[in-house]
């Protein structure tokens, strides 16, 4: 494929960062359509569609993180196969795990849709706000095979170094989704259904640009993939199960975590939630990086995990660390310091009340404090699922799902809705004594008898 990056040879701190900046880039741009979403209809909408959409994010998250944490799993063997050289076992594998892809679209989407209406229930939604919550997650969901195919070709493009094509494709569907928003929703009066409409639309976008360049360009190097490897499809299918199922169930518990803590946001007032939701706006944009570090970290430690580099990985994890706690550094000080600011820009000053500003400048001033723990989470977590370990990083999200919900259901009895704060940053503490705990003993034993 063109623009494909052999990470095996080279300077690890230069082509981790290089390689993340790319995806930053891309991602930047992909959440700015999710934050110009919630600017318009805050401004559009109300107070009340704004706190529809935070009330499901939730839920979204568990949707769309299983799937996206099956599909990296599908990356790590991937890549695995591009560092080891092998064109025909990437083809072969690749050829798989485009099957499950396709089933797994069909599947969500016929039960998603018929059960909406129960899940949004589940999660407590408030009653003023359930219309317009199932209108969004029911379009959202709709477009499901957008978002997978989407995930599948931009993860095959990183699993062999090219972070460039997802850039740009993100880029141009960013800017699209901006310009949907604002014909759906400032022309056609679409409100909620519009920003939905916006999402799914970008995500086709995406998924047509990246899924050309996979296509075009592996059938030119292994059209006799098939008859040159041949491993088992079960066997193939099952390797490929292995490996990204408890990647997704990662994202599962993690997300049910987050919906057991919305339902508790949900029994606060109005203004706790819309503060809280515009918060949490914030906060995902500036964790932007330390995904984009994580990806970046899976792709360069599977390639050199295939080729048995294992110094390598541990030069390159060092040096992850490195421009992952500096740039949390700097998150840390615009959530503190401009937090506020930062907030009025998705809702009119005077047309909420005071509680909703000081709701969300607590909650960002609490993760400020802590922010680094987060990125050194992603990166280690990274580090261990390129090594093929995704076992453990599943165990950590649970103990994220018990810190979230040991805080959301008792220490908020004590100290109130602060509790939900402190309950985030429990989480990414107790992940972070697994995921070094874990990753420490895999290089002083794991890695050194490799190599002896």
């Amino acid at each position: 494929m063109k623009k494909d990056r052999d990470l095996t040879v080279g300077n690890p701190f230069g082509l981790i960062l290089s390689f993340s900046v790319s995806m930053i880039i891309g991602n930047v741009f992909q959440q700015l359509y999710t934050i110009v979403d919630s600017i318009i209809i805050g401004k559009r909408v109300g107070a009340l569609g704004l706190a529809a959409i935070g009330g499901t994010d939730w839920l979204i998250f568990l949707v769309n993180g299983f799937l996206i944490g099956l599909i990296q799993g599908f990356s790590v063997l991937l890549g695995n196969k591009y560092g080891e050289k092998n064109e025909q076992a990437f083809d072969y594998y690749y050829k798989k795990a485009r099957v499950i892809c396709i089933v797994i679209s069909v599947l969500f989407v016929v039960l998603l849709l018929s059960f909406s209406g129960v899940l949004l229930s589940l999660i407590s939604t408030k009653e003023e706000a359930f219309d317009y919550a199932q209108t969004y997650v029911n379009i959202i969901f709709g477009g499901i095979p957008f978002l997978v195919f989407y995930q599948f070709f931009a993860a095959t493009l990183r699993s062999r170094g090219n972070s460039r094509i997802p850039l740009v494709a993100m880029t141009i569907s960013s800017l699209c989704n901006i310009v949907l928003d604002l014909l759906f929703i400032c022309v056609f009066d679409l409100g909620i259904a519009g920003a939905a409409l916006g999402t799914i639309m970008s995500e086709a976008l995406v998924m047509v640009i990246c899924g050309y360049h996979v296509l075009k360009n592996r059938k030119d190097k292994t059209e006799n993939a098939d008859s040159a490897y041949n491993k088992g499809s079960i066997r193939v299918y099952r390797e490929l199960l292995v490996t990204g199922t408890p990647m997704a169930l990662q994202s599962v518990i993690t997300a049910i975590g987050g919906l057991i803590v919305i339902s508790s946001v949900n029994q606060y007032d109005i203004s706790f939630l819309t503060g809280y939701t515009i918060a949490g706006k914030i906060y995902a944009l500036l964790e932007i990086a330390a995904s984009s570090y994580g990806l970046a970290v899976v792709a360069y430690v599977s390639q050199n995990y295939g080729a048995k580099k294992f110094d390598r990985i541990h030069a390159g994890v060092r040096a992850s660390l490195l421009i992952g706690i500096t740039t949390a550094i700097m998150c840390s000080f615009i959530m503190i310091f401009f937090g506020v600011s930062a907030m009025k820009l998705f809702v009119d000053a005077d047309s909420v009340t005071a509680d909703v500003f000081r709701y969300g400048r607590d909650y960002l001033f609490v993760l400020g404090l802590f922010y680094p723990l987060l990125y050194v989470l992603y990166i280690v977590r990274a580090a261990l699922l390129g090594t093929g370990n995704t076992l453990v990083p599943m165990i950590s999200s649970f103990g994220q799902l018990v810190m979230r919900v040991t805080c959301a259901r008792i220490l908020t009895g004590i100290i109130g809705c602060r509790g939900i704060y402190y309950g985030e940053v429990g989480a990414w503490i107790l992940a972070d004594i697994i995921l070094i705990g874990t990753y420490l003993y895999t290089v002083r034993f794991t890695f050194a008898s490799a190599t002896e």
